[in-house]
């Protein structure tokens, strides 16, 4: 003992001389840093809540894994819906079929009433669904339409925006008509209006204009013109204030970048040019923007409450993950050029959500703005990461509305990172603060508090680099609050959930120190009350063992369709899929939409039939993760549910390509090269090295230093399981004894 004294004293000498120099090392060689400054005290802005929502038709089968505020019904197949029997026409989305897609009732409008209840069982607030103004719909649920049959036919029915007066309480389906006011009307008498819980919020003036010629040519085969689309706009938005007066209209639902500068002019008619040269026009936003300002002054009453654009980026198109990290930066970020032809050729409107803004306040001052469609991609953590900053941008430009079309697991958890990042109904603050990072091409950071309330304060941050960590100094300046503690949630490593990843509880000068792995996104949460988050833990790996199962080249059963195994259905996660997507005629782009084809068995012992729908793009290598949570849907209601027979098959339902929109006979072919099925168990008692509270994989010096600083306030442990070394539940000096001698033993 005598020996082991000065032994331990040198140790703690040593240990304290080294741990300024280590940590600086291992900063310069693993992690960058980067300051985020909040001004908490700052000028606010308010942030609508129903930026955060999803579109009704792409995610029935993931609504429920996503906590959202507002949904929208629409895309191509609303263009051509008819209300009065619920057929529809895909377009050349698939073959120009009008068939029971959208729904099979007899109930006249039963998908608006889907609608209305699906957003009443998943608490949305805003409902958007869409009216028909392309002049025909669907007059029958018969399957694909010739050419030879394009309208005027008995394949379809008339659209006629006003009745006026005289709405019947059951349509006619005789007449050969479809009235939109009458559509309205029935709306409100079924549902409600506008303020009610069940009614509906917003009505799109249709979807996609400028490319009706292309997606529904069997119908309206010609390019929309100018005068078209704003006079039909006009007409059916003077029907609904008059039936509707509080509900919104949302127009023109703009396909992306080309429609906003000149709508579908090319340049053949000349008649975009001629409307620009005699107004000053910038861009087409200016020329609706101002039709409808214009007939509004006329009606006495707004006919347009919010300019609706989609946005779908095209540097993602790559789909290198580089390019997603940075994509959503062309929207408010002044000189970025993406790698695109928008980059290219169209710098003079980026960023272009203030461009759109300009718009906005020079031609009709106080029209909302939405992005009722957009996806940047990325089915992994580079989606989760976009998905964040755009949801931030979106807060920062004051988008008023946004649908997300599609939506993947990691583009959904980045979506409940802002509305439910703890499980429990954790969400983003409602007044967006000033926030500045050093360099948003390596992380991005948007900060708000709840109403005025300093004493919480959300911070989202992003880390981009591919590679490194990244050590985050938040400072939360101009503020009376003194702050204490902080909880990280985060989108990380090998998952789309959101896990707690850290709680600070170190906060000094208020400056929160957080460290994110490579490719992350966090929801940080600072309080000036640590109690806040006593009872948190935060998520530990080792408690967690996962089991992968390589398939290479899975083979076609008898039934012809590739069969997956599943060995241990209760603990199945995911099923991750690589494959070649390939077009027998040469299109440039084409889609395979497939499913996973499940036999299941409920909690009661019923076997029932099930599926997961997901799509594929043209190409080789092509990814997409199918997540399991233990739940399936049955009837329409999502139950607790195993695979009953041990396999799944991996069905194609339908494909569209740029050949067979065009005519041409065009085969689409899915080969999978990989299937990894995923399997996950709780460990009873995780493994870990005793000492390590650094959780580097080995008990060092280092875990020692550690192990002092956090017990002087000063640092924080990583892995607390392992510093408890005389097991009684808590980590003190005791521990930290304990440490030394074990070190100097070993």
């Amino acid at each position: 003992m005598k020996k082991l004294t000065p032994m331990l004293a040198a140790i703690m000498v040593f240990a304290a001389s080294l741990s300024t120099p280590l940590s600086g090392i291992a900063n310069a060689a693993d992690n960058y840093n980067m300051n985020i400054k909040v001004d908490v005290g700052g000028n606010t802005k308010s942030i609508s809540p129903y930026i955060y929502g999803v579109n009704q038709y792409t995610t029935q089968d993931t609504i429920k894994n996503v906590t959202t505020h507002s949904i929208r019904q629409g895309g191509n197949r609303m263009t051509a819906y008819n209300w009065e029997t619920n057929a529809s026409n895909a377009g050349s989305d698939w073959q120009h079929s009008s068939d029971t897609n959208l729904s099979s009732s007899e109930d006249p409008a039963d998908c608006v009433q889907g609608l209305s209840k699906s957003a009443a069982k998943n608490n949305i607030d805003y409902k958007l669904t869409t009216l028909q103004l392309a002049g025909y719909v669907s007059a029958d649920k018969n399957g694909p339409v010739s050419e030879a049959e394009a309208a005027p036919s008995d394949r379809w029915n008339k659209v006629v925006l006003t009745k006026g007066s005289d709405f019947a309480d059951t349509p006619d389906l005789t007449d050969g008509v479809v009235y939109m006011d009458e559509y309205v009307n029935y709306i409100i008498n079924k549902l409600g209006d506008s303020t009610s819980p069940t009614g509906i919020q917003g009505y799109s003036l249709d979807n996609e204009p400028a490319l009706w010629h292309h997606t529904h040519s069997r119908m309206h085969p010609n390019p929309v013109t100018i005068e078209e689309l704003g006079d039909k706009s006009i007409e059916m938005a003077k029907a609904i204030k008059k039936l509707d007066p509080n509900a919104e209209v949302f127009g023109p639902a703009l396909y992306g970048y080309t429609a906003y500068d000149h709508l579908a002019d090319d340049d053949s008619s000349n008649e975009w040019e001629t409307i620009k040269a005699q107004n000053g026009y910038h861009w087409y936003l200016d020329c609706y923007l101002d039709q409808m300002k214009q007939a509004s002054d006329e009606a006495g009453t707004r006919l347009l409450d919010v300019l609706d654009i989609h946005y779908y980026s095209e540097s993602v198109k790559s789909g290198k993950p580089e390019d997603i990290l940075q994509s959503v930066r062309t929207l408010y970020e002044k000189g970025f050029k993406e790698d695109s032809w928008i980059g290219q050729w169209c710098q003079e409107n980026v960023p272009i959500l203030p461009t759109i803004q300009t718009s906005i306040d020079k031609y009709y001052p106080g029209t909302k703005l939405a992005i009722s469609e957009y996806n940047f991609e990325g089915n992994n953590l580079s989606g989760a990461i976009a998905q964040a900053e755009a949801l931030g941008c979106f807060a920062d430009a004051n988008v008023y509305y946004a649908t997300i079309w599609g939506g993947n697991p990691y583009q959904l958890s980045a979506i409940n990172l802002y509305t439910n990042y703890d499980g429990k109904g954790g969400s983003f603050g409602n007044n967006l603060v000033p926030t500045t990072t050093d360099d948003v091409s390596l992380a991005s950071s948007y900060a708000a508090i709840n109403d005025t309330d300093k004493s919480e304060v959300t911070v989202m941050l992003t880390n981009k680099d591919m590679e490194k960590s990244q050590n985050a100094v938040i400072s939360l300046d101009n503020s009376d609050k003194t702050y204490e503690a902080a909880a990280v949630y985060a989108i990380y490593g090998d998952s789309s959930e959101i896990r707690l990843l850290n709680v600070v509880k170190n906060v000094n000068d208020n400056k929160v120190e957080v460290t994110l792995p490579s490719l992350a996104t966090a929801m940080v949460v600072v309080s000036d009350d640590a109690s806040d988050f006593k009872d948190l833990k935060p998520y530990d790996p080792d408690s967690i063992e996962k089991k992968v199962v390589t398939i290479n080249n899975p083979s076609v059963n008898a039934n012809g369709f590739v069969e997956i195994p599943i060995e241990d259905p209760e603990h199945l996660k995911a099923i991750n899929l690589t494959a070649n997507v390939t077009s027998s005629a040469g299109s440039g782009w084409a889609t395979a939409g497939c499913a996973v084809s499940i036999n299941a068995k409920d909690k009661n012992g019923t076997d029932f039939w099930t599926s997961k729908s997901y799509t594929l793009g043209l190409g080789s290598d092509k990814t997409v993760n199918i997540d399991f949570d233990g739940t399936f849907k049955k009837d329409d209601e999502d139950v607790e549910a195993v695979i009953a027979d041990g396999k799944v098959e991996l069905q194609q339902w339908w494909e569209a390509s740029e050949k067979q929109e065009a005519g041409i006979s065009d085969t689409i072919s899915v080969e999978y090269i990989k299937a990894e099925v995923v399997y996950e168990y709780e460990k009873e008692n995780p493994s870990f090295v005793r000492g390590d509270v650094n959780a580097d994989g080995t008990f060092s010096i280092a875990d020692i230093i550690m192990m002092q600083k956090w017990l002087i306030g000063s640092g924080d442990i990583t892995n607390i399981k392992a510093g408890d070394l005389n097991e009684d539940g808590k980590i003190n000096i005791f521990d930290l004894s304990i440490m030394k001698q074990e070190l100097i033993e070993k």
